[in-house]
């Protein structure tokens, strides 16, 4: 095999780049190339790490290596439905591997379906919503769909601007701290804690962490590490951030005035359900004809660990959540033929752990070692549930592929 001219490594080498730039965790990524060099014949193995993929084609000892370099990506799922459809379309021999990889390539350079302004406008609608979840009232709901804006705007210019981008965490949740805060003030009495959660509740890293459990518990060790490790990161620059921004408040004249938030009827509850699948699906890139299935895997995974929560209590709860959601996006998979992938995140969103270990973090910050210490354990006993119900799921009712 002349393997620096064999057009199926060059596509398996391209395929994996783009299923990593995607979001891709490691195992679903390994498990994917092994079954595409399996169909087209080749004898390879695949090694993903956080930042590098090698592959190594051939019989042991007369091996042909290659090593890309890649940067960890942020979740495309529309440009992972796309990439699905080509490899089964190659895979049924309807296309070609040289047409294959062009398509790869057009994938690839294909513009973001949603522009910076809905982009924004989802921001703005999930913050607004998820101040709902927090037991927020309506003035509370209004602050975080503000401070949502505000987050949107940020992360564009975080996206545009390499300086802004590096320390986009710290400047966002600063900036929103102080705002939140100072909206008592210039606006009108609140509580504002659950408006600055909920405006951050996107870049929390909770489903970073519950992918970084997964790649640990399918023994994907190097991944799983480096992801938890930039998780925790994460959640310290959010920490900082927001301390900092607590303490600039306390400056303003007259200081910050905190009134409890009044309570709204259950109805808003179903209203906030409702419309967060829809922002989710602009802000994880998802096509607009799969809005109604994430509704779906939404609704069954929120009330499905609501449930559980009543029956196993708040750590383990979540593990029936995860295990329906699993369950759902497994069919979807099987009958729609997109990958399941495409409802499991958005799913489960709703579930990952991000705010315990907020919340966690701003019990250490203000020297309450006790309890936050129990919320952070609490997180990881939450994303390891997570990650039970998924693995659960996929013995039950396996994909129909690794994505």
């Amino acid at each position: 095999m002349n393997s620096a001219r064999d057009p199926r490594i060059r596509f398996l080498i391209d395929l994996g780049k783009a299923l990593h730039s995607y979001g891709i965790p490691a195992h679903r990524l390994e498990d994917a190339l092994a079954n595409a060099a399996s169909r087209l014949g080749i004898r390879a193995e695949f090694f993903s790490g956080p930042t590098s993929l090698i592959s190594s084609f051939g019989e042991p000892g007369d091996q042909h290596t290659a090593l890309s370099r890649v940067e960890p990506g942020l979740l495309q799922l529309d440009k992972l439905v796309e990439l699905d459809e080509v490899v089964e379309a190659l895979y049924r021999g309807e296309i070609e591997v040289e047409e294959a990889d062009q398509r790869l390539s057009e994938i690839d350079q294909t513009p973001e379906r949603y522009g910076p302004w809905l982009t924004t406008l989802a921001f703005a609608v999930a913050s607004g919503a998820a101040a709902r979840f927090f037991g927020g009232g309506l003035m509370e709901m209004l602050l975080a769909t503000g401070l949502g804006l505000v987050t949107g705007v940020v992360a564009w210019a975080a996206g545009r601007f390499v300086s802004v981008g590096r320390i986009f965490e710290f400047l966002v949740s600063g900036l929103v701290t102080f705002l939140a805060f100072g909206s008592t003030i210039w606006w009108q009495p609140l509580e504002p804690g659950g408006a600055i959660l909920a405006s951050l509740i996107i870049l929390l890293p909770g489903l970073t962490l519950t992918l970084a459990l997964n790649e640990l518990a399918t023994g994907h060790l190097v991944s799983g590490t480096a992801r938890l490790s930039g998780a925790m990161m994460t959640f310290l620059k959010i920490g900082l951030g927001v301390g900092i921004g607590t303490r600039l408040a306390g400056f303003l004249p007259g200081g910050p005035v905190l009134v409890p938030a009044i309570d709204l009827p259950a109805w808003t509850l179903w209203a906030a359900l409702l419309i967060t699948p829809f922002a989710l699906t602009i802000l994880f890139r998802a096509r607009p004809q799969e809005s109604l299935w994430i509704l779906v895997g939404s609704m069954v995974a929120y009330w499905g660990a609501r449930w559980g929560v009543t029956v196993l209590g708040v750590g383990l709860g979540a593990v029936i959540g995860a295990f329906l959601a699993g369950m759902v996006s497994n069919l979807f998979a099987r009958w729609k033929h997109k990958p399941a992938v495409t409802l499991i995140v958005p799913s489960i969103i709703l579930l990952v752990p991000g705010s315990i270990g907020y919340k966690g973090l701003e019990l250490m910050m203000d020297n309450d070692v006790t309890s936050g210490m129990d919320s952070i354990f609490t997180v990881l006993l939450v994303g390891v549930s997570l990650v039970a119900g998924l693995l659960l799921a996929n013995v039950i009712l396996p994909a129909r592929n690794a994505l």
